[in-house]
Order: C-alpha cells, then sequence, then structure tokens
C-alpha cells in the first residue's frame, strides 16, 4: 500500500500540474477536500485505522504527511481554478511537502522490505539470508572481547513422517511451534535463523560451552513437552536435537557451522533427542548431554 500511496501522489502531483499550467479545469480529485482522500491508499487508511498497525509510530509519520499535502494541494487547485495566481512561496511550500511525504513512504517502505527480507515467511525468525552477515559480526565481536559465542543446529525428529502422516499443514503448524517454543526460551541476546527445512540454527553469545550445552537442553526439554494440534485434529507430540560448536575466532564461520552439523548427527546416531557439543577430541566425538 506505500508503493500504491506513491503511485497515487505521482499521478495525482501529474494531474495538478497539468491543471495548473495548461489552465485546464483541474480534475474531483485535485480540487477535493475528502477526507481521508480519494484513492486506494487513503481508503486503505480509513479501513485500517482502528485496527493497530497505523498506530505504530512510522504510520504516524505517514499519514499526517499524506494528508497535508493533499489538504493544501487541494486549496491551491481551488484557488488556481478561481483566478488567483499562486506565489511562489505557495507554490514551494506544497512542493516541499510533496517532497517530504514521498522521502516518508519510501523510507518506511525501504525498512519494511528489509526487515521482510530478513524473516522466514513461515516462521517469522530470521531467514538463512541474513545468517553469515551476523554470524561473522559475532564473530568479530568475539576477537575484540574475548566472549565465546556458540552456535547450535536444531533438527526435528522424524519431521518427515509428520508430513507423510499428517499433511504439509500439520508440518508447517509442527515448525511454527517449534520456533515460537525456541523464541520464548532464548535469552534476549541470543539469536536464531530458519536454517532451511526443519533446522533452525541459533547463536548463544557470550556464553561458555556448560552454560550453551544447558541452554539447548532447556529448548529440547521445552519442545518435548508441548502438544501440537493441526488442522486434523490430531494432537502431536514432536522431540528436536542439538548440535553445538564453540564459534572459533580463528576459524571462518562455515567451519563452525559444519563442526556443529556433525554434532548433531552425531547426536542422531545416538538416539535423538538429546545434545551434543563438538570438540576438537582426536575422535571427533562430542560429549553427549540429554
Amino acid at each position: 500500500m506505500i508503493d500504491a500511496a506513491l503511485e497515487e501522489q505521482a499521478d495525482w502531483l501529474r494531474m495538478w500540474h497539468r491543471a495548473l499550467v495548461c489552465g485546464l479545469p483541474p480534475a474531483r480529485d485535485v480540487v477535493s477536500a475528502e477526507q481521508p482522500p480519494a484513492g486506494r491508499f487513503g481508503k486503505w487508511f480509513d479501513i485500517n485505522s482502528e485496527r493497530g498497525l497505523l498506530d505504530q509510530p512510522v504510520f504516524k509519520q505517514l499519514w499526517p504527511a499524506y494528508a497535508e499535502m493533499h489538504a493544501l494541494g487541494c486549496g491551491l487547485a481551488r484557488k488556481a481554478a478561481g483566478g488567483e495566481r499562486l506565489s511562489a512561496a505557495e507554490y514551494d511550500a506544497f512542493m516541499d511537502k510533496a517532497q517530504s511525504f514521498a522521502a516518508t513512504a519510501r523510507r518506511i517502505r525501504d525498512a519494511f522490505q528489509r526487515a521482510v527480507y530478513d524473516l522466514d515467511p513461515l516462521t517469522g525468525v530470521h531467514s538463512r539470508r541474513c545468517m553469515m552477515t551476523a554470524l561473522e559480526r559475532e564473530r568479530e565481536r568475539s576477537i575484540r572481547t574475548g566472549n565465546a559465542v556458540y552456535v547450535g543446529l536444531c533438527d526435528i525428529d522424524k519431521f518427515k513422517a509428520v508430513n507423510d502422516e499428517h499433511g504439509h499443514l500439520a508440518g508447517d503448524s509442527v515448525l511454527l511451534a517449534v520456533a515460537g517454543r525456541l523464541i520464548a526460551n532464548l535469552r534476549p541476546y541470543d539469536a536464531i535463523y530458519r536454517f532451511g527445512g526443519d533446522e533452525f540454527l541459533l547463536a548463544f553469545a557470550e556464553t561458555d560451552g556448560e552454560q550453551a550445552v544447558g541452554i539447548a537442553d532447556r529448548l529440547r526439554a521445552s519442545i518435548g513437552r508441548m502438544k501440537v494440534l493441526p488442522s486434523d485434529g490430531v494432537a502431536l507430540s514432536v522431540t528436536a536435537t542439538f548440535g553445538l560448536c564453540v564459534l572459533d575466532p580463528g576459524e571462518p564461520v562455515e567451519t563452525t557451522i559444519q563442526r556443529a552439523d556433525v554434532a548433531l548427527y552425531q547426536a542422531k546416531r545416538d538416539g535423538r533427542n538429546r545434545v551434543v557439543l563438538w570438540h576438537a577430541a582426536p575422535d571427533r566425538g562430542g560429549r553427549r548431554h540429554g
């Protein structure tokens, strides 16, 4: 709708300039004082004004800019249609409002687009697209501060069976429920990403190995206690398996993820529904928990 508002503003300004420059009778939309202004954006805003979204500060900035531009432009168009000459100051004031609205709308649109780009559309957690950049920042911060960061991979056990037996909508319900449990039980400064399929990647900042295992085990237990009720009404129970590895400041981020993946597969071989911490032991094994 912000794109629609920008398009409508461009069309409206074109009609406005055409009427004034060419001396033509202005179209109704150019001289109407109707509030909200006619058009898709004005009608959308009016319909949604009581629904909470528009209480957000960014929209509170956008609507006054839109309404003030429209009211001033219509007033000037009526004045010109009545044979009065507009002053340069009046014209400049109107164009300043038009440019202010367009700049505000583009800033909000771009912010929303960045946010949507960074979020997984199903679960609402961060997407894999922004994951590597964020983990690289964590690696650099670990170098500066000397505080360890642990990376964890969480895999939903036997997820394919959920899809096969109950359908993909049930699988989506499970993914949403697991993501909700992970978010609810993470610390405010931890991060979660949709890694792909039924896997989530977690980053535990300023954490030692024992703490990381404890956090992951708390997440594992919370997931194991929940019941998911998809549309077919059959209550589903699921478990999850975790592989952890410290984010080595001297190694590429990809290496840490690979090691967490090794720990994850070790946990699956050991029976699932557990946490394994990777360490550089000669046998490349892990300490198993859960």
